[in-house]
């Protein structure tokens, strides 16, 4: 158990995943479809104005969104923790444990992180439309304001709670590294994922010739459109791999050396990788690459999947 990270915050995110669950199973989408109706009046009395965003654009644009953002990253996060464990020494077995145990320990993280985006983002969406930008360009903006707000801040528990560092072993110094650094990957992650939500539309990495053109091109084109491997794919896995690694070897040496750590050492291992010598170094940022592009291509595939949410539309059906 304490080799697979099996921790009070593991029982506490599977209890409330469980309860979550468990409560969209036994309630109708009549039920399901009135919270949503609550929440908009929430909206409403809050004062966000209806002229300016419909209880459709409210539910599409932002509730629906970042529900279907939480889920596919929540769907994805097994990846992420399997890699973490493997690229710094675990077993298969091991590995695969905290896969499981660190997905669930991110739960109450991850719902106050999306419900804290869907609840504010049309506010600050508003602020920026007063200043005459655009209903596009303002609802762009106030992702980048609110991801670079206090969220920051729950993404870094996320990381590192997941990863099996307690609250005993957080440094705080190691936080002025971290944050920049996770800042530096939500932007092209968290960022890219959550604008694709909903779109059916992709980028292909291939020439759009290549979907009308010889037999075997158009089976590739198609494998790469089934297997979701597009532009966002591109960005995230690219984007991200420099800033995980800056936050892998923080995340380490936390782990291994809790408050006691110094920048020193996070640079050693940074540079160094776990044998402490520049060529370990280059092997980690290797390892690093295949972490991204696995938890990446995970991401994305799950991203580009509708999956079913009767409930909202259930509550869109009665939306102008």
């Amino acid at each position: 158990m304490r080799e697979g990270q099996v921790d009070s915050g593991m029982w506490q995110g599977t209890l409330l995943l469980g309860g979550v669950v468990l409560g969209c199973q036994m309630s109708s989408e009549e039920q399901q479809a009135g919270v949503i109706s609550q929440v908009l009046r929430g909206f409403r009395v809050c004062g966000l104005d209806a002229t300016q965003f419909s209880d459709r654009m409210l539910i599409e644009d932002y509730i629906r969104k970042n529900t279907s953002a939480a889920v596919n990253v929540l769907m994805a996060s097994p990846t992420f923790y399997f890699f973490f464990a493997k690229i710094h020494g675990q077993s298969l077995v091991v590995s695969s444990i905290r896969a499981i145990t660190g997905t669930l320990r991110i739960v109450p993280f991850m719902g106050l992180f999306y419900g804290f985006f869907a609840l504010v983002s049309p506010f600050v969406t508003s602020a920026f439309m007063a200043r005459g930008q655009s209903y596009q360009d303002a609802q762009t903006n106030a992702g980048i304001a609110v991801m670079l707000s206090g969220l920051a801040a729950i993404e870094a528990l996320v990381e590192l709670r997941g990863c099996g560092v307690t609250f005993g072993q957080m440094a705080p110094s190691a936080f002025l590294i971290f944050i920049p650094a996770l800042i530096g990957r939500l932007a092209t992650g968290v960022l890219t994922q959550q604008q694709k939500v909903g779109t059916t539309e992709t980028v292909s990495l291939l020439p759009p010739s290549w979907e009308h053109g010889p037999a075997w091109q158009q089976r590739t084109y198609l494998l790469f459109d089934q297997l979701a491997l597009d532009r966002e794919f591109l960005i995230t896995c690219a984007g991200t791999t420099v800033f995980q690694h800056v936050l892998n070897s923080i995340t380490w040496v936390l782990l291994t050396r809790g408050k006691t750590s110094t920048f020193v050492d996070i640079a050693r291992f940074c540079f160094g990788g776990l044998g402490g010598t520049p060529l370990s170094g280059v092997r980690q940022f290797g390892k690093t690459f295949v972490m991204r592009l696995g938890f990446s291509w995970v991401w994305n595939w799950c991203t580009t999947q509708q999956f079913p949410m009767p409930a909202f539309d259930s509550a869109l059906k009665t939306c102008s």
